[in-house]
């Protein structure tokens, strides 16, 4: 008798198996569509989430190392995709210190490009010369300009906005239609 419910009791039949598959590819169609719609406005999130970090880094490495460290950002026009930042030791190895300019002999600390599907379409900064948006830490974390934000968009019409404070503080902000940011 014993032997009987062991027999019995171990492992699934044929047939589960192609009913528990059959479940699974339901839901995978199901599923796949879905994620497939929210993925680029988690690309969008994750680029806003990475410029603030990079925001905070150049701060903190200003003062780690007791100079300035300059931020460049470079727009493209929607709906092209792409633009980025670079984030650089503004330490006057090359000709001026603190200048929010990228002199040749001043270290590159780190260079972003937007991800796939995100447009970094608008950064209003102070420009010390040409039409480059820029910003810049001095060697206590101050940021050179007041105030001044960046704008990224999807094709999805998602905004996000990373403000940069007067204390030099930036914060990430969304927006649905471009115009209010909450």
């Amino acid at each position: 008798m014993n032997n009987k419910i062991l027999k019995t009791a171990t492992g699934f039949t044929l047939l589960e198996i192609i009913i528990v598959l059959a479940i699974m590819a339901i839901a995978m169609t199901i599923a796949i569509p879905n994620v497939m719609s929210w993925l680029p406005d988690y690309r969008l999130k994750a680029a806003a989430r990475d410029l603030y970090s990079n925001m905070q880094k150049a701060k903190s490495e200003a003062l780690k190392r007791n100079c300035s460290v300059g931020i460049t950002f470079s727009t493209v026009t929607f709906p092209t995709q792409g633009g980025g930042y670079t984030v650089f030791l503004d330490n006057g190895a090359g000709t001026n210190a603190g200048n929010a300019v990228q002199d040749p002999g001043e270290a590159t600390l780190l260079t972003v490009a937007m991800p796939s599907g995100c447009t970094l379409y608008e950064a209003i900064f102070f420009s010390t010369s040409g039409n480059t948006p820029r910003t810049i830490y001095n060697s206590r974390g101050f940021p050179g300009n007041k105030t001044g934000h960046a704008r990224l968009r999807n094709n999805n019409s998602v905004w996000y906005e990373m403000a940069l404070s007067n204390s030099g503080y930036p914060k990430i902000r969304k927006s649905h239609d471009g115009t209010n940011w909450n």
